[in-house]
């Protein structure tokens, strides 16, 4: 063997012992109820704590909660008529949907939204607060995300864990 050669095996078995380096594992935990439960809790606590923040900072807001967790208030000039609108009703609305810092996601053009209450992807607590609402209606809300988009937003303009406040007025039901 010649020289050259085995000092270049040398160096190679040198380099190749020097750099090995021990894997260790680190233990895997699973994903469980629990975890999942804590999380839910941790998300309500902080969206309960932004949304109380947001309401002291507008103070001209004077907000029912209802035991779902949305708030609401009504225009002072309702000139609301007929009857509350119900699960079912086919809905015409005009709405502002945007989030707490103000950041406009969706809003009704010239032509409003219409979807059937309580049947529609729409989020589920607006459905809450229509059925509150009699035509003519115009309400403030604010709805946390797990009754809005979620965990994972609309994959559009409403980002993940979003607390929305949305601006409607109910044109009508049944048309």
């Amino acid at each position: 063997m010649k020289p050259s050669l085995m000092w270049l095996l040398l160096i190679c078995f040198a380099l190749f012992s020097c750099t090995e380096e021990q894997v260790v594992e680190k233990p895997k935990k699973e994903w469980s109820i629990e975890h999942s439960i804590d999380f839910n809790q941790e998300l309500h606590e902080r969206e309960e704590l932004a949304i109380e923040i947001y309401l002291a900072h507008h103070n001209g807001l004077k907000m029912t909660k209802t035991g779902s967790g949305i708030r609401y208030q009504f225009a002072q000039n309702n000139k609301g008529s007929g009857d509350i609108a119900k699960t079912g009703d086919l809905v015409k609305v005009n709405m502002k949907i945007e989030l707490l810092d103000g950041r406009i996601c969706y809003e009704t053009d010239s032509i409003p939204d219409r979807f059937v209450l309580g049947l529609s992807d729409d989020e589920s607590g607006l459905h809450e607060v229509l059925q509150l609402m009699k035509p003519g209606d115009k309400s403030k809300v604010i709805i946390p995300s797990y009754l809005g988009h979620g965990l994972l937003g609309d994959s559009k303009r409403i980002p993940p864990q979003s607390i929305l406040l949305i601006d409607v007025e109910l044109l009508s039901t049944n048309e």
